[in-house]
């Protein structure tokens, strides 16, 4: 009898222990929704729907006038029209977005959660990071929820984030994630590293806030890693460390004034340790800089191996990038590099960064360059160290160091970076041969690039009269 009652004291005991771990769980469950609903209370209201419109209210109207059929019913978004999301950073009615969510607009309408509409006025932008900020036309008493930036660099591997935005054209919708990785790079945004998250991002997310958990912006969703173009659990935001820098720098000055030190750097790796004879694994070694630039005119060169600028440490080339393009232009800042082995602080007067937005930088002692104008594009002869450090061994040809801003190359979809082998199947392995062979090609025919993309990756450019 009475290891009967100590049996079932057992069991009672077991289910008593296994009831309160349960209801701990639920109760850590519990809070953890209690902040996500709290931190999508505060940004939600501040997200819009941003719909893009290539043609005006006039335009339309013209255009129904002489064929009725083309009347759009009420309620319904006229054909071409394009939506994407954006947030609200002031009151007075100052959104953020990508830059490809409105670039070929000509009107541009944003519809609020509370189902209020507002036009455009103005809208400023930054191709070289994707992110354009909007001007709404606004009741002089009238003021917009908003949301505010938080800090990205803070941000750790596995925090908890969420993306909100318009998905399919759908309304506000949050979905929950954690950051995957930073410092990503993506070969059509190259001036800003990316924060990596799985939380869902599909069409219609773009420009949307990544929100930690506090309710702060901490990036800008921007692109998505697919085959089929929709979520497969890799998405991309512009970190709010350059967003919010970027869209501070378009409201005050309509334009994204950076600084240039022009200097091609990669990390140091093993065999960089041994061969240059360092003492650490950090920093960045020179691969070359522009003639005549910042860079060149401190005496950097090849294989040294910067290690600070302004007294911060730089390990990764987007540090170096951020510090440098931030620096008060004709100020005096200074780097400190190590070179066989001895360790040098030299100061450094940074420039405007040049209006073609060039990326790459020529090798010392000079190559052959050429500039396409009709293209729109600088390109050097290749060697192989710059093939190389670009993973296209063994390959010749034109290499692409800058596009012109909205030029037939860069609307063709060409990026810095891309390695030009052939034009209308002829060689163009230097200078002599690609302007022999570019001045007997011809737009009317269409000019059909053959190229190389960094990694190898083969791609065909097709160049038409009118593009």
């Amino acid at each position: 009898m009475r290891r009967g009652l100590f049996f079932f004291a057992g069991l009672f005991l077991l289910s008593s222990v296994a009831s309160a771990d349960e209801s701990a769980s639920l109760i850590r469950a519990a809070e953890l929704s209690t902040v996500f609903r709290q931190a999508a209370d505060k940004v939600v209201p501040a997200t819009v729907k941003i719909i893009s419109r290539i043609q005006t209210a006039e335009d339309r109207q013209a255009m129904e006038f002489m064929i009725p059929a083309l009347k759009t019913p009420p309620g319904r978004r006229n054909l071409g029209d394009t939506t994407g999301t954006g947030v609200i950073i002031d009151p007075k009615g100052i959104l953020v977005t990508n830059n490809h969510v409105v670039a070929n607009a000509r009107e541009i309408e944003v519809e609020l959660p509370d189902g209020r509409h507002y036009f455009a006025n103005k809208f400023r932008h930054d191709p070289a990071t994707d992110l354009a900020v909007i001007w709404l036309e606004l009741p002089s008493d009238t003021t917009l929820p908003y949301a505010s930036f938080g800090d990205s660099d803070l941000l750790n591997v596995g925090d908890w984030v969420l993306a909100i935005g318009n998905p399919f054209d759908m309304d506000t919708t949050v979905s929950a994630g954690i950051i995957s990785a930073k410092g990503r790079s993506i070969s059509r945004i190259r001036r800003t590293e990316f924060l990596q998250t799985d939380a869902a991002i599909n069409p219609g997310n773009s420009g949307g806030p990544l929100v930690n958990l506090r309710g702060e912006i901490i990036g800008i969703n921007t692109a998505i890693a697919s085959r089929s173009g929709t979520y497969e659990g890799i998405g991309f935001a512009l970190p709010s460390s350059n967003a919010q820098w970027v869209a501070e720098q378009l409201i005050k000055h309509d334009r994204v004034n950076r600084s240039w030190l022009g200097v091609e750097t990669r990390p140091v790796n093993l065999d960089d340790v041994r061969r240059l004879n360092l003492r650490q694994s950090g920093g960045l070694v020179v691969e070359y800089s522009l003639q005549d630039s910042p860079a060149m005119e401190s005496g950097l060169k090849a294989d040294d191996v910067i290690q600070s600028f302004n007294g911060q440490p730089v390990n990764e080339v987007h540090q170096l990038r951020r510090y440098a393009e931030r620096a008060d232009i004709d100020g005096e800042h200074e780097i400190i590099y190590v070179r066989e082995g001895r360790r040098f602080r030299v100061p450094v007067y940074v420039k405007p960064l040049p209006p073609s937005q060039g990326l790459l930088a020529a090798p010392q002692g000079g190559v052959a360059s050429h500039f396409d104008t009709e293209l729109g594009m600088l390109l050097v002869q290749a060697t192989d160290p710059i093939l190389g450090s670009l993973r296209m061994q063994g390959r010749q040809g034109m290499l692409v160091i800058a596009v012109i801003s909205n030029s037939r190359a860069e609307r063709a979809g060409i990026n810095v970076g891309t390695l030009i082998v052939q034009i209308d199947g002829r060689p163009v392995p230097n200078r002599q041969q690609y302007t022999a062979v570019r001045s007997a090609s011809s737009f009317s025919d269409g000019i059909v690039l053959d190229s190389f993309v960094p990694g190898g990756t083969a791609q065909q450019f097709v160049i038409r009269l009118g593009q």
